[in-house]
């Protein structure tokens, strides 16, 4: 059984782990590929442990808490929609038409798109052609970005950025819909390297492209400068009652 400790400088809504990377942290500990359900409030700074609940199906708990399912990773094949590539200016041209600013942000702390010095700015604005787009860099200067044995970066700050690149389609496109993940995984093919520009882009995948009730899907890809996609995702969205 392993432990995952959420740090806070990897917050998402206030007072809360962010999702992306959290769900990168339990797919890491269980070592295979896996698609992850949102269950619960992702605690901060508290040693979570990872359950094997059989079946190929892996619980993240609080100890203090065991009956109730934080996370829940399941083993799956990679299966995930396609999109032309967007290059960097496109992305950053995207990213001029984003409309919130500190004061109106649902999660002003956010490691991955918050207003703060630490945040990796995942501000996505939409193409114009039904997809949204940032560009993307993870600077050598972002403090504590972690380092594995594996990849030169951390790379669930990969996760948690397509994550809110995912959020901000969801949530603005055709309409402002608050929307919250619960399901979500994603694909790497190559490392990411820091310092590095990218254009990450956010859209429907093979969902259909407006909410369904309460129920909206997102896709997301990133692009190297050449075009090339190294990186999907695939998740799924709920709206609040």
């Amino acid at each position: 059984m392993a432990t995952i400790r959420i740090p806070t400088s990897r917050q998402g809504q206030t007072g809360m782990g962010q999702g992306g990377w959290a769900s990168h942290e339990l797919v890491r500990a269980v070592g295979q590929p896996a698609t992850v359900a949102l269950r619960s409030a992702i605690p901060l700074e508290v040693d979570l442990d990872v359950v094997h609940a059989g079946d190929e199906v892996w619980h993240l708990v609080d100890p203090a808490a065991p009956d109730t399912i934080i996370l829940e990773a399941s083993r799956w094949e990679a299966d995930y929609a396609t999109t032309p590539a967007v290059s960097i200016d496109e992305a950053a041209r995207a990213r001029e038409q984003f409309q919130i600013t500190a004061e109106t942000h649902p999660a002003p702390h956010c490691c991955s798109c918050g207003f703060h010095d630490a945040s990796l700015n995942v501000h996505a604005g939409p193409l114009g052609d039904g997809r949204w787009a940032t560009p993307f860099r993870v600077p050598s200067s972002l403090p504590d970005s972690q380092r594995h044995e594996r990849s030169g970066i951390d790379e669930g700050l990969l996760w948690m950025a397509m994550d809110c690149a995912c959020g901000w389609y969801t949530s603005h496109d055709g309409g402002e819909r608050r929307g919250v993940t619960v399901q979500f995984a994603v694909s790497i093919y190559e490392e990411i390297e820091l310092d590095t520009d990218y254009a990450l882009v956010a859209w429907n995948g093979d969902y259909q492209p407006h909410w369904d009730g309460r129920k909206r899907g997102a896709a997301a890809a990133l692009f190297n400068r050449t075009g090339d996609c190294v990186a999907q995702s695939r998740s799924f969205w709920v709206a609040p009652r």
